[in-house]
């Protein structure tokens, strides 16, 4: 494959057009360039975790070039990102469908269409997508779940119906694991010093591994435990009835055109037609889960 490699890190593939024309700015950002859209504030969700990201670019794509540099800030200021950059203008894509351009793929899940041109919006949408990448691809993320799922089941609890707020906590619980090697409770500080080995901190705080000792008591008195992890059978339902009251006839409505896209999905078996009628769903899907509490 025709390819060139910049810092190790960044994989231009080929370059050709649009690649060959930004070369030299993405050398510019390897050598202590200014970056023009990755700003001070941004932050990985893990410094540990490799993040692998894939994008399709081509020659007729007016944001493209945007979407290069901000790889290449992104590869340049962190050494745990490695990006490849395919202009399908020459070479075919790695991934399908593309029905635009440009499109990204972090650690070969987690896929998105386009980007935003403003940094404040870039900064938010990549490091969304770059967190959602970490926990899906984490690999202790089938034991932790499985880890909540007995315990819930064991004490007839339930895990926290907002989703987002579920995978929020996963993702806390995740970190902890990288950092101090145990889930312990996101929501209550660990007892530690500077320097101290992690086998210190675990003598110090096995307490508050998640499934921590406190949650049954949490769980009696207010329904759920500290950091909402786990709530009763009767705290869900309050929730759920809670959410129809208010959202009822948004989530009646977004059901409603769900199965008539479901139906359309089946009768269109091939083409762009059915990516569309996919991309519709899942964006509606979406918005079923981000309503507010």
């Amino acid at each position: 494959m025709n390819l060139e490699v910049i810092a190790g890190r960044l994989y231009l593939i080929p370059p050709k057009g649009i690649l060959e024309q930004l070369k030299p700015t993405i050398l510019e950002k390897f050598n202590g360039g200014e970056f023009k859209y990755i700003g001070e504030n941004f932050r990985l969700p893990s410094d540990k975790m490799r993040f692998e990201i894939e994008a399709v670019v081509d020659d007729d794509c007016d944001v493209c070039p945007a979407a290069v540099e901000i790889l290449s800030e992104l590869t340049a200021k962190y050494g745990n990102i490695v990006a490849k950059v395919y202009n399908i203008s020459y070479v075919k894509s790695p991934f399908e469908p593309i029905t635009a351009t440009p499109t990204f793929r972090i650690n070969g899940k987690v896929r998105f269409t386009g980007i935003p041109l403003d940094p404040d919006s870039i900064n938010k949408y990549f490091s969304e997508f770059l967190k959602e990448a970490y926990v899906t691809t984490h690999p202790k993320l089938q034991w932790l779940i499985e880890r909540i799922r007995r315990y819930a089941e064991i004490h007839g609890y339930r895990r926290n119906p907002n989703d987002i707020a579920y995978m929020n906590l996963i993702y806390k619980l995740l970190k902890n694991i990288d950092d101090y090697g145990h889930p312990y409770c996101p929501c209550r500080p660990l007892r530690k010093k500077p320097g101290m080995s992690r086998e210190e901190i675990y003598n110090l705080n096995r307490d508050k591994i998640c499934p921590c000792i406190y949650a049954p008591m949490d769980i009696k008195k207010r329904g759920m435990c500290l950091c909402s992890l786990f709530w009763t059978k009767e705290k869900v339902n309050e929730y759920i009835r809670g959410r129809l009251e208010r959202y009822g006839h948004v989530i009646r409505e977004i059901e409603y055109v769900q199965k008539a896209l479901e139906e359309l999905k089946k009768r269109v078996v091939t083409g762009r037609s059915k990516v569309l009628a996919e991309s519709i769903i899942n964006k509606l899907q979406e918005i079923y889960v981000a309503l507010p509490d």
